[in-house]
């Protein structure tokens, strides 16, 4: 999709395999001192990359438009830039090498306030392309309302590190999340299988509220402010599955299957309080 690119995918994975190359004495003793939970406040600017296909088929024997037997495929794609915050609560294995090693699990929810938007072009061979059986050149959004998920994070806190900021890690980190969403159409078109005239068009939209199931990798940078007080930042790169709905459903032998993917990255600062 768009901007984001296989590089981007792959990074965390390489990052990952290089914290526990890098982590001390990393096949040294057992589980260290005993874990810390830790509660924090995040925001984020986030950038997300939307694309809509839709086909319109007419290939069905109760089909009796002037598109009978044809399928028409349209699509469009869209970027926004938006943000979110939320809240967030973890535990902290301490693992190897005196807990230089260790594993975050951590269960965060958080609101966005981003949409993309876009119009398609339509498919016809009338003149607003917007007959019984044509792709209609509807102008379309999808909006995030909210999100949580399940993360893990395994880091390390190698030692030039120490020597350059003080008190600090860097991880990899890979979760799950459920994305709360909502798609809409708006259209103008013919209802019905002969052409309409001007005054017998139909104006409209279409809602769609859906919950998405998306996986998500990245790598952040901790700072520690004394014991308790830890400053994040982080990158992440969120891949939706994709979904595949009969957004419409028309009589007379007119199908419209519609398929919406998605995919993110954006770019956070926690604040984490350890107990």
């Amino acid at each position: 999709m768009g901007v984001l690119t296989k590089v981007r995918k792959k990074f965390p994975y390489v990052l990952l395999a290089g914290v526990i190359m890098a982590s001390p004495g990393a096949v040294g003793t057992a589980l260290a001192d005993s874990g810390r939970f830790y509660l924090g406040i995040t925001g984020t600017p986030e950038w997300l990359d939307t694309s809509y296909k839709k086909t319109v088929d007419n290939t069905s024997p109760l089909n009796m438009t002037s598109q009978s037997g044809k399928v028409n495929r349209d699509r469009d794609s869209a970027d926004a830039t938006g943000y979110g915050f939320g809240l967030l609560a973890g535990y902290r294995w301490p693992l190897l090498d005196q807990g230089r090693l260790f594993l975050d699990s951590e269960f965060d929810i958080a609101f966005h306030g981003e949409s993309t938007r876009g119009r398609l072009k339509g498919i016809g061979e009338s003149e607003g392309r917007n007959q019984m059986g044509e792709s209609w050149p509807d102008d379309w959004s999808f909006a995030k309302n909210f999100s949580y998920g399940l993360t893990f994070k395994l880091g390390t806190s190698p030692q030039f590190l120490q020597t350059m900021i003080g008190d600090s890690s860097v991880y990899a980190l890979a979760g799950v999340r459920r994305v709360a969403t909502r798609f809409r159409v708006r259209f103008h078109g013919c209802p019905m299988p002969e052409w309409c005239q001007t005054d017998e068009f139909i104006s409209g939209a279409s809602t769609r509220n859906e919950y998405f199931t998306a996986w998500t990798s990245g790598a952040g940078l901790e700072k520690m402010f004394g014991s308790r007080l830890g400053l994040r930042g982080e990158v992440r790169y969120t891949e939706y599955l994709a979904e595949d709905r009969d957004f419409h459903n028309l009589d007379d032998g007119v199908f419209v299957p519609v398929r919406v993917d998605n995919d993110e990255i954006n770019l956070s600062l926690t604040l984490a309080w350890y107990f």
